[in-house]
């Protein structure tokens, strides 16, 4: 996803759309049990408890997808490639990140007392000193490894998966469980809501307006970002089935719809995701009123500034948009 949507930032500028940047998978998140929200990291990343710090040169030795490295017993900064949310929930010291900022991110305000990098190059992380870069890009570990040491942590772990390998890694577990724990603690309660009759059995779409021409034109459904985590891997909530058959054959988690049968792939709830200072024009059309999930008022309206919140995935990201979609959705309770 984080590949997908890096390429479409130029689009995402421009519209002030906010899209997630995480790989989709080609099938249906399944939702995961309680016992795989907190399963042990992927063997493909840090795969085991880092060894005792070297009392001689301070560092201690981590087991990566690139093999043994050195790092910092203790870093002080620490430089990110996508992985803020992630590395912030650990307590870690964020000197400087690669990605887009928004003011309704959970960790705003530590972006803005951090650096945002314009141009991931090796000159503009050197300017930062880090005695850590933390990326999702095996690419970044030959291009940036004489700069600092490099933890590369595949987007196939998720989070809350992610913090809790950084924790392993940099010595800060004990502060990630603290924080993965208030989620899971949240995210149990939130299920419990789901399972009340208003809910239970009920389907959910995540859909946006991308207008009627252009080469997105239709409206955009999504599986992954804008809550699609939260929502059909975490909460464990279902697609309509039109919408399950599209993915399941286009093997997309994400796409298009045209105006003409958009309809038919609502769902019994919709989060509706807006765009910043425009109106949707399907919302305008005569079918709109006629589509029973507006018709029952189960339309969660996202505004334009809300898509920071739901921009990330990672595990403060997630405990955010789980406050907001909880309380936004209890009021559409009729």
């Amino acid at each position: 996803m984080r590949i997908i949507m890096k390429k479409l930032i130029p689009i995402i500028l421009s519209l002030t759309i906010v899209l997630t940047l995480s790989a989709c998978t080609s099938s249906q998140p399944k939702a995961p049990a309680e016992s795989e929200v907190t399963a042990e990291s992927d063997a493909t990343a840090v795969s085991e408890t880092p060894t005792e710090a070297s009392k001689e040169n301070g560092t201690r030795t981590v087991s990566t997808v690139m093999g043994d490295i050195e790092i910092p017993v203790n870093p002080q900064r620490v430089v990110v490639n996508w992985y803020i949310g992630d590395t912030l929930a650990t307590g870690l010291n964020v000197v400087g990140y690669y990605g887009w900022m928004q003011k309704t991110m959970p960790f705003y305000d530590q972006m803005m007392t951090s650096t945002k990098i314009e141009n991931w190059e090796q000159e503009e992380v050197m300017a930062l000193e880090p005695d850590l870069i933390i990326t999702y890009s095996k690419e970044d570990f030959d291009t940036f490894s004489q700069v600092a040491p490099v933890l590369v942590i595949e987007e196939s772990n998720t989070s809350p998966e992610r913090t809790r390998i950084i924790g392993e890694a940099t010595g800060t577990l004990e502060t990630a469980e603290k924080t993965i724990t208030a989620f899971e603690t949240k995210l149990k309660d939130a299920k419990e809501m789901f399972n009340n009759e208003a809910f239970k059995g009920k389907t959910f779409s995540i859909l946006e307006d991308w207008g009627s021409t252009g080469e997105w034109a239709g409206l955009s459904y999504e599986t992954g970002s804008r809550g699609g985590t939260l929502l059909y891997t975490y909460l464990g909530q279902q697609y309509p089935v039109k919408l399950r058959e599209l993915i399941e054959t286009s093997g997309n988690g994400r796409g298009t719809i045209s105006y003409e049968v958009a309809h038919e792939y609502f769902g019994d709830y919709i989060i509706w995701c807006r765009q910043e200072g425009t109106e949707s024009e399907y919302a305008q059309s005569d079918i709109w009123k006629s589509i029973p999930a507006v018709a029952q008022g189960h339309i969660l309206e996202i505004p334009g500034e809300y898509q920071g919140l739901f921009y990330f995935d990672d595990v403060l990201s997630l405990d955010a948009q789980l406050d907001y979609l909880v309380e936004a959705l209890n009021t559409l309770v009729d």
